[in-house]
């Protein structure tokens, strides 16, 4: 999922739509960063000990391809992690749980 239907599909969820659109982009970039957060926790739980020092190399060059590729190899089920974790954020939303990295 690309970050264009990523935004689409959160607008959709939480319902959205009819704000505008600085308001959507503040709230979906609230919840990616607050999913990001949590998927890269989970992943992190994952990886063997060598394997989580060369995710932490690759994370500080910022080179999404090498990083992607690191994933997909080394962390097998990595887009049901991530749709895992955007259900659960989705799901904690909507109930007004506080989410992890909430400063609200």
């Amino acid at each position: 999922m690309n970050d264009q239907e990523l935004r689409t599909n959160l607008i959709a969820e939480l319902g959205i739509g009819d704000l505008p659109p600085e308001a959507q982009d503040e709230i979906v970039s609230k919840l990616g960063e607050i999913i990001l957060k949590s998927v890269t926790v989970t992943i992190f739980e994952k990886l063997s000990p060598e394997a989580r020092q060369e995710f932490e190399v690759l994370t500080t060059t910022g080179d999404p391809e090498r990083i992607r590729a690191f994933l997909e190899q080394s962390v097998p089920d990595m887009e049901t992690l991530m749709a895992d974790e955007l259900k659960r954020t989705l799901i904690a939303f909507r109930e007004g749980d506080q989410l992890v990295g909430d400063n609200a």
